[in-house]
């Protein structure tokens, strides 16, 4: 008996150490496993793209690989897609009418009379052979005989101060620069071969910073009536200078679009070009400047963009947690019913229905972002974002004529985006203004339906004639 208890406890001794052994090992794979799910998140949050962030499409360089099984998209219009024609010009709008007859009768060499219409009718645009139109100008110098004396005629000033290039001229080689996207070397080449006219890089430089002090005026005058615009798209991107960063802000009004160039990205970019008084409404993203320009300006309101909020949700459709993907998917889910609401408000009998049913499904939404979010890192910050801004997210579901999205300042800005990848930025405040102001000009002149060669032209006559220059928006059009 005395044996068999020696041996009992050797065994409870050995069971004793197997299960701090045990313990510790339980422990271990706790803190295993904290770290799998750690670098799981991180991983994810390395593989963001513009599907599931904040990120510019242009940041997707590495495309996944596209679905074997999918059916690829047909080439061409739609099926039962109307056919486009173009309209045919107007009498006024024709130069020159060619007519092709018979002088004689084909067949028997006869005389033929000519029938009032024509049995078809093309109409051909072509490039003259030589464009453009060199005039020289020259000052004379008369004497006269009764006085004696010699007077000189001065060349008009408009021309002497406009040199080689006339006005329209110069107007197209800035709607090429700014428009096109074109290179000072590639507007060399074309003017060489399809003018003749051979001109250096410098001159060209030279006419595009002619054209922008042009367009300063008008520039200015948006500026100033910023603060008096709502409601408001911003939205912002990446600049450089001479190889520093530095930041294009993009404002959307509803009757003008305004860039500017910073060094900073801050809110107090916001303040200098809004105000301290600034009461309308900012449509922008979750980015961190917003936040702070609308805490310190109670005046001024919000609608964060619920695109990239959509963004935010799909990312956690990424992360590990099975409690993160459910949250995800409910909240998709909500999500989506508010945008088929949004985009069906055709189909409600009245403004007033449309409404109640939008307000209801927004607040589903944000009891649903706010209540029933699982205990995890990802999921509560998402849930106390939406408890603290509900209201700036859902703004658009209560103020008629409000967007959900800040959609119009991301499309205007694309443009910008295209142009740093072809002229990789500038390199002095003259290079930032002539940006600035022709950026500004192109995109107003399109959101208004303006000529903008013609409104490009007008203004650097102004230029020339120190006569008052035209305006993107005039006081009658302001807010």
């Amino acid at each position: 008996m005395r044996g068999k208890c020696r041996q009992c406890a050797k065994l409870l001794i050995e069971l004793e150490r197997w299960e701090r052994r045990y313990s510790q090992v339980l422990a271990k794979m706790g803190q295993l496993e904290k770290q799998v799910r750690q670098l799981q998140e991180a991983l994810a949050g390395r593989d963001k793209d513009s599907t599931n962030s904040s990120k510019p499409p242009s940041s997707d360089i590495v495309k996944p690989a596209k679905n074997p099984n999918s059916v690829p998209r047909r080439r061409g219009a739609p099926v039962g897609h109307a056919p486009q024609h173009r309209p045919p010009f107007q009498a006024h709008e024709i130069d020159v009418v060619q007519s092709h007859a018979y002088e004689s009768c084909p067949q028997c060499g006869g005389p033929v009379e000519l029938l009032p219409t024509p049995s078809e009718v093309v109409q051909q645009v072509e490039l003259v052979a030589k464009p453009t139109l060199v005039t020289e100008h020259r000052s004379r110098t008369c004497h006269c005989v009764a006085c004696r004396q010699d007077f000189t005629r001065p060349i008009p000033r408009q021309i002497a101060a406009a040199g080689l290039c006339g006005p329209r001229l110069t107007a197209w080689m800035a709607y090429l620069k700014g428009a096109c996207h074109a290179s000072y070397g590639t507007l060399q080449n074309l003017l060489r071969e399809t003018c003749g006219l051979r001109i250096a890089k410098g001159t060209l430089a030279k006419l595009c910073q002619k054209m922008s002090r042009s367009l300063a005026v008008s520039y200015d005058d948006l500026l100033r009536q910023l603060p008096q615009q709502s409601p408001l798209h911003i939205d912002e991107t990446s600049h450089r200078e001479n190889g520093q960063g530095h930041w294009t802000w993009v404002f959307r009004a509803p009757q003008f679009t305004l860039f500017q160039i910073t060094q900073k990205r801050s809110a107090d970019i916001l303040d200098r070009l809004l105000g301290r008084e600034f009461s309308g409404t900012l449509l922008a993203d979750y980015y961190s400047a917003y936040r702070a320009y609308l805490a310190t300006h109670p005046r001024a309101q919000a609608q964060f963009c619920l695109a990239h909020l959509v963004r935010d949700v799909k990312f956690l459709e990424t992360l590990p947690a099975p409690e993160d993907r459910q949250f995800a998917t409910e909240l998709l889910t909500e999500l989506k019913g508010l945008f088929r609401l949004w985009h069906t408000s055709a189909e409600f009998p009245d403004e007033a229905t449309f409404r109640t049913a939008l307000i209801a499904q927004g607040e589903q939404l944000e009891r649903v972002a706010s209540e029933q979010a699982p205990n995890t890192q990802a999921a509560c910050a998402l849930a106390r974002r939406f408890r603290k801004h509900a209201n700036q997210y859902l703004r658009f579901t209560r103020t008629p004529g409000l967007e959900p999205t800040n959609n119009a300042a991301e499309q205007a800005i694309r443009y910008v985006v295209i142009d740093r990848r072809v002229t990789q930025g500038t390199r002095s405040q003259r290079g930032r203004n002539w940006c600035q102001r022709i950026w500004t000009t192109i995109a107003t002149c399109r959101q208004r339906g303006l000529d903008l060669l013609s409104f490009l032209e007008k203004s650097y006559l102004a230029l020339l004639t120190d006569t008052p220059p035209p305006l993107l928006l005039p006081a009658t059009h302001s807010s």
